[in-house]
C-alpha cells in the first residue's frame, strides 16, 4: 500500500490546464490557496465544465479509450521497484550502448545520430535492410534492438504497483450492462491494463477467447453471461475489450498462428516503433484491431478517451481526424502533459481551433494519466454480484 499512496502522490500535477468545448481560452483547475477570489471562481468553473464533460463521455453508449506510453511512465517494478517503462531516450541509450552500434551506423547520416530519435534509427536500419544494404553488423544490430525494446517493455511483474490503472478500469469499464462494453484500444506493449485487470477483478476480452491462449478476432463479438437457477441469464459486469494495436510482449507466433506465451517469445508480435508501423498495421493480428478501432469511431453515440498517446502514429490518427470531422455524436477528450505545449501535433492544434469555433463536442486537457483517473466521474452504484464480492474483499483485507 505504502508504494501504491506514492506513486499516486508522485504523479499528481501541480497544475492542470483544461480547455472544454464552448470556451475560447484555456483555465487551470488548480487555484492556489492565496489566489484571489476570481480566480478560484475561474478553477470551479472550469472543473464543473470537465466534469460534465466527462461523464457525457463515460455515459456514451459506446466507450473508446485509447491509451498510449504515458498511461505507463511512473509504473514500476522489481523486488525494490527500481525499473520502469522505457521512454525512448532510455532506447536510444540502451541500443547506442551496443557493440555493434558504430559500424552498423557508419553510414547513417550524422543529423539523424545527433537527434537521437530511436524511431528514425530504426527506421533508417530496416530502410537499408529493406533495399538489400544490410551487412552482417547491420542485421545483428536491428535484432538486437528489438530484443532491447522487448526486454525493457516487458518490466511490468507481480511487484508493480498499479493503482491508476485500477482506479481507471474501475471508472471506464464498470458501466451499466445496458451500454456497449468498454473499448480500451492501446499502442502500449507492456502488460500493465492485463495484470491491473486480474487484480482488481475484471474479465478481459483481449481476441484469445475464454482464458484462451490462441488468437481469435471474432472471439471480441463473444461475452461473458451469468447463469442462475430459475433465472434469465444475465450479461456479467466488470468486462472490458482490450485491443493492443501494436502488439503484446506475451504474444508469440509460429507459422499464422498467434499465441500467449508465460515466456520469453521466439517471434515477438510487435509493431516496433519505425516507420514501417503503417504498413504492418494492416496485417493481423494488427488489422483486426485497427478494423475494430474505425467501426468504433463511426458509432452515432461514442465517447473518446485519448491519453498518453502523441499522435505521432498516422494510421492512428487518421481515423481519429476522420471521425472528428463527420461523426457530430462523437465527443472526444485528449489528455496529455503537453496538450498545450508548442511540441503538441498538428491534430490537437486543430482541435483547439475547433473548440475555439464553439465545438461543444472536444476538450483538451494539460495533465497527467493520474489527473485524469483523479478527475473521471465516480463509478456508479455496482451491481448486485459486484457489490457482494467488494464486501467480502474488504473483509479480507483488500488483499490483491
Amino acid at each position: 500500500m505504502a508504494n501504491s499512496e506514492a506513486q499516486m502522490a508522485a504523479n499528481r500535477s501541480d497544475d492542470v490546464e483544461v480547455l472544454v468545448g464552448g470556451d475560447s481560452k484555456w483555465k487551470s483547475l488548480t487555484a492556489a490557496d492565496d489566489g484571489d477570489d476570481a480566480a478560484k471562481a475561474s478553477a470551479s468553473v472550469a472543473g464543473d465544465a470537465l466534469r460534465d464533460h466527462l461523464g457525457a463521455i463515460v455515459n456514451a453508449e459506446n466507450l473508446v479509450v485509447l491509451s498510449g506510453s504515458g498511461t505507463s511512465i511512473g509504473v514500476t517494478a522489481g523486488a525494490n521497484q527500481s525499473v520502469t517503462a522505457p521512454s525512448m531516450s532510455a532506447l536510444w541509450d540502451a541500443v547506442a550502448a551496443l557493440d555493434t552500434f558504430e559500424e552498423a551506423t557508419a553510414g547513417f547520416t550524422p543529423s539523424l545520430l545527433e537527434s537521437k530519435n530511436f524511431e528514425h534509427l530504426l527506421s533508417e536500419a530496416q530502410a537499408r535492410s529493406a533495399l538489400g544494404l544490410a551487412d552482417g553488423s547491420l542485421v545483428e544490430f536491428i535484432e538486437a534492438a528489438e530484443r532491447i525494446v522487448l526486454e525493457k517493455c516487458g518490466f511490468v511483474d507481480d511487484d508493480s504497483a498499479l493503482p491508476q490503472h485500477e482506479t481507471f478500469l474501475r471508472k471506464v469499464a464498470r458501466r451499466s450492462t445496458r451500454l456497449q462494453r468498454t473499448q480500451l484500444f492501446t499502442t502500449n506493449y507492456d502488460l500493465a491494463f492485463e495484470t491491473a485487470a486480474r487484480r482488481a477483478r475484471f474479465n478481459v476480452i483481449d481476441g484469445f477467447g475464454y482464458g484462451g491462449t490462441t488468437f481469435d478476432g471474432s472471439s471480441f463479438d463473444l461475452d461473458y453471461v451469468r447463469r442462475r437457477p430459475n433465472e434469465a441469464p444475465t450479461l456479467e459486469p466488470n468486462v472490458f475489450h482490450l485491443l493492443k494495436l501494436h502488439g503484446s510482449v506475451d504474444w508469440d507466433q509460429t507459422a499464422a498462428v498467434v499465441r500467449k506465451t508465460t515466456g520469453t517469445p521466439t517471434t515477438p508480435v510487435l509493431i516496433y516503433p519505425s516507420a514501417s508501423k503503417y504498413q504492418l498495421s494492416y496485417q493481423q493480428p494488427y488489422l483486426e484491431f485497427m478494423s475494430r478501432f474505425q467501426i468504433a469511431l463511426r458509432q452515432p453515440d461514442v465517447g473518446l478517451i485519448v491519453v498518453g498517446f502523441g499522435f505521432n502514429d498516422a494510421h492512428i490518427v487518421a481515423p481519429i481526424e476522420a471521425a472528428l470531422r463527420s461523426n457530430i455524436g462523437m465527443r472526444a477528450i485528449v489528455v496529455s502533459p503537453s496538450v498545450n505545449g508548442p511540441s503538441r501535433a498538428d491534430s490537437i492544434a486543430e482541435m483547439e481551433r475547433l473548440i475555439g469555433l464553439g465545438d461543444r463536442r472536444l476538450a483538451l486537457l494539460g495533465g497527467k494519466f493520474s489527473d485524469l483517473v483523479r478527475l473521471l466521474p465516480d463509478v456508479p452504484p455496482l451491481e448486485d454480484q459486484s457489490a457482494h464480492l467488494d464486501r467480502f474483499e474488504r473483509h479480507r483485507g483488500g488483499a490483491r
